[in-house]
């Protein structure tokens, strides 16, 4: 969804800059390679935010980007048994990849399936690559320490609705990650990210197993964590402030 994209741009603001995307040619290149389109959703990815600093780095068992040379259709060797899907996305650490159906390949925002080595089978992941896409970047950004400030929160006593309580989280605030999986919430207010690793364990739960604030602007995170510090139950907190 547009909005999503919106949000992650608004995150990065002026640190995001026009050399951050894959030139047009490179990416019709890449097209003319595989034999095959790029959707829409993915094709404007690559060209805004392909070669994102804050993006393709290396994750500590997150979701990533393949960089768009390496996009890739499996071959006989691969260990799924439907090989039928372009792969745009991983986690290394954790062998999980992400892909779009041959037949969806036209489609301009096409559902999103994983694998994974342990579960060789395709699943659905999201019925959306424009919101997988700005979710997953979202996630990178508030979890693997991308942005210059932040504070996080381990598992404690509070659940979700103390948070979004002390935070004043409303449905404006959150951005829809669209995600089959339920793992994340995101959320999106004065220039702060706010990322919720969620308990999956038990089905229909949201109880939160750490929460990652990250900035751009120390201000905004401080007078956040001001606010936040006026409950006195508030769980403790480490931060680079």
């Amino acid at each position: 969804m547009k909005a999503n994209t919106d949000a992650l741009l608004r995150i990065l603001g002026e640190h995001h800059q026009e050399a951050h995307g894959i030139p047009e040619a490179d990416i019709q290149a890449k097209v003319q390679s595989l034999g095959f389109p790029l959707p829409a959703a993915l094709r404007d990815y690559y060209k805004i935010l392909g070669r994102s600093p804050y993006i393709t780095q290396g994750c500590n068992n997150q979701y990533e980007p393949l960089p768009l040379e390496e996009v890739f259709i499996p071959d006989n060797d691969f260990f799924t048994t439907d090989k039928d899907f372009l792969v745009f996305y991983q986690v290394e650490e954790s062998v999980i990849y992400c892909g779009i159906r041959m037949q969806d390949l036209q489609m301009e925002d096409p559902p999103v399936y994983l694998c994974a080595w342990s579960l060789p089978d395709w699943q659905l992941e999201n019925r959306s690559l424009r919101r997988f896409l700005a979710g997953k970047a979202l996630i990178q950004l508030g979890v693997e320490d991308r942005l210059p400030y932040w504070a996080n929160f381990d598992e404690s006593m509070w659940g979700m609705s103390d948070y979004r309580r002390c935070m004043r989280l409303d449905r404006e605030c959150e951005i829809d990650e669209g995600s089959e999986l339920n793992a994340w919430k995101i959320y999106v207010k004065d220039d702060v990210l706010i990322v919720f690793e969620l308990d999956v364990s038990e089905e229909g739960t949201e109880e939160p197993l750490a929460v990652f604030l990250a900035s751009f602007q120390r201000a905004s995170i401080e007078n956040l964590l001001s606010e936040m510090g006026k409950d006195a139950s508030l769980p403790s907190f480490r931060t680079n402030l």
